[in-house]
């Protein structure tokens, strides 16, 4: 009988695995695939509807855990994996300097706990940010560094197997989309007096940059099936939860759900293919 193919997700936040990738997730979960969460933070930094009430960073922490718990069984996942760090918070901000933030942790030591993850869970694809870390979030672009090392690391060390025939993962993707759609909301929402480098509850995204980083897509991942549990994962992280992000919810039903309905990477590793692939386990041995 053949081991079962393996994918895992390795993202800074919790929400991160619904928000994002969600879609794909659940997909391959249902598809019979193994499907694993690692999340590298414990999210406390995200802004909230009641912050006056869940202003302790144990509570806090708890309410995020338990949001990812159920989420996780929306999407169908095997499991999900902590790292024990603090949210860093966006760029300059407070949280960037807390000791137990993710940023202040050395990157070989990440490096070296993300890769022991690798050696038990045994993946053949793995599912990362991008470098830009998707807004910026300096967590996002951590966990990408370490990822992205850890996989090459990988790589090199488990090519002659570890004794039960896995010699390492085989390919590496980065969550991407096309910003083309991105680019008409950025000159449109000015003429709506909106202002497009500041969106978001804190007004600390800045889509203008967003729409300037270039995430190529070699893999496009149809998860029209799956939107719904996509949507319960998301609506689980209800400290979280806004609908979506600001442009795709001013776009009309019918084109917000043909642009959900496909999730879209960057492959990474190996060198990416002359079309575009439309499973992540393609060529998967």
């Amino acid at each position: 009988m053949s081991k079962q193919q393996t994918l895992v997700g390795i993202f800074a936040h919790p929400d991160d695995e619904s928000f994002g990738p969600g879609g794909t997730l659940a997909r391959y979960a249902a598809e019979g695939k193994a499907v694993h969460v690692i999340i590298a933070t414990d999210g406390i930094a995200g802004s909230i509807e009641e912050a006056s009430s869940l202003s302790v960073h144990e509570t806090l922490a708890q309410i995020r855990s338990t949001e990812l718990s159920n989420a996780a069984l929306n999407l169908g996942v095997t499991s999900i994996w902590s790292l024990p760090y603090r949210d860093s918070g966006m760029r300059n901000t407070p949280a960037n300097q807390h000791p137990d933030a993710l940023v202040q942790q050395p990157l070989e030591h990440t490096i070296q706990e993300i890769y022991s993850y690798i050696q038990r869970l045994q993946p053949q694809v793995i599912i990362t940010h991008d470098p830009f870390g998707g807004y910026g979030h300096p967590d996002h672009i951590r966990v990408c560094e370490a990822t992205t090392a850890a996989f090459h690391l990988a790589v090199s060390q488990m090519r002659t197997g570890n004794g039960n025939g896995y010699t390492g993962p085989q390919k590496l993707y980065y969550t991407a989309f096309d910003k083309r759609m991105l680019k008409i909301m950025v000159r449109l929402m000015p003429l709506r007096r909106q202002d497009p480098t500041a969106v978001g509850r804190n007004k600390d995204i800045n889509l203008v940059e967003i729409s300037r980083w270039h995430t190529p897509v070699h893999a496009s991942v149809n998860v029209v099936h799956y939107l719904a549990r996509k949507e319960a994962a998301s609506r689980a992280h209800a400290s979280q939860y806004s609908g979506g992000p600001t442009f795709i919810r001013a776009l009309p039903t019918f084109l917000r759900r043909r642009f959900l309905s496909s999730e879209t990477f960057t492959r990474a590793y190996p060198a990416p293919a002359a079309r575009v692939e439309r499973d992540l386990f393609a060529g998967v041995i």
